[in-house]
This record gives C-alpha cells, sequence and structure tokens, in this order.
C-alpha cells in the first residue's frame, strides 16, 4: 500500500484492536486518537481524510445518506473509471461476496463508492478486502462474526473460502 488513506485507517484499526485489547472498556477520543496517529508520522489532513471516510461509511449505514436504489440480484454495470480503480480479480471478489449471501448489493454499491472515494488510481484485491471488511463491520447485521471478516482480509488467494 502506498502512503495513503488506507493506510492510516489500518493503522488506526490495528491501534484501535490493539487497545481494545489491553484497555477493556477504554474508549479512545477523536483528540487521543488523533495524536497517536500523528505521532505514528501520518499527516493530519490525511487523518480528518480517513476519519471523515469512516464516518461516511456509519452514515450510509445508519441510513443518513441514501445510497442508489439496488435490487439483490441484479446485475452491475461497472463504469470506466470503476474498472480503472478496481480490476477484474477485486470486481470478482465482490461479485463472488455478493453471491454467497456475504454482501447486500447496497454495501456493494457502498463499497464502490468508499473505493471511489480514494485518491489512489487503483485498489489492490488487498486493499479491497480490507475496505469491505471496514464495510461489513460497521454494519447493523448482527449475523457478521468478527473472525470471519478477518478471514477475508487475510485469505490466501490461492485458496477458497469454506
Amino acid at each position: 500500500m502506498t502512503n495513503n488513506i488506507l493506510d492510516v485507517l489500518t493503522y488506526m484499526f490495528d491501534y484501535l484492536f490493539e487497545v481494545a485489547e489491553l484497555n477493556a472498556g477504554h474508549e479512545i477520543d477523536d483528540k487521543e486518537l488523533k495524536a497517536h496517529l500523528s505521532d505514528a508520522g501520518f499527516d493530519s489532513g490525511r487523518i480528518n481524510k480517513a476519519l471523515s471516510w469512516l464516518e461516511n461509511i456509519a452514515a450510509l449505514q445508519d441510513g443518513s445518506i441514501k445510497p442508489l436504489a439496488v435490487t439483490n440480484g441484479s446485475m452491475r454495470i461497472y463504469s470506466d473509471a470503476e474498472k480503472i480503480k478496481l480490476d477484474a480479480k477485486s470486481r470478482g471478489f465482490l461479485l463472488f461476496m455478493e453471491n454467497i449471501g456475504q454482501l447486500s448489493a447496497d454495501q456493494r454499491e457502498t463499497i464502490i463508492d468508499q473505493i471511489m472515494s480514494l485518491g489512489d488510481s487503483s485498489i489492490s484485491l488487498d486493499d479491497l478486502k480490507w475496505v469491505v471488511m471496514m464495510v461489513l463491520g460497521n454494519t447493523n447485521d448482527g449475523d457478521i462474526s468478527a473472525q470471519w471478516l478477518e478471514s477475508i482480509v487475510f485469505l490466501d488467494d490461492n485458496r477458497t473460502l469454506q
């Protein structure tokens, strides 16, 4: 990964999980989190963009922002800009996740919107998996286990999901 918003987000999630494991019940406020990220070498602009990016996911999940009306089972036609950002392997991964019932059409659209809002010209499959994990991890669906989400991100591309 290049030094981008996803770098900030993945570092932030690692830090938050570490703090959660060590200090159960200790909540980190935005000021403390921003200070930690700044100390790690991330500039304030990228930190603010990463936090805004996460707030956008939360707004989409709680219904504050309405995504496009989509129907489960419909065919998704990608624009040229989306094809540049998401290669065939990444688009195949999204289709696979939707076909096995782990991703709704609305969640797929949220993921694509979030990917398109990143400044990079293209996104690797590993980066896409992180975005999928972040979007699904922020969903109100209680059926998604943290262990299963983690397995998506760290899945070896030469194996299949069971």
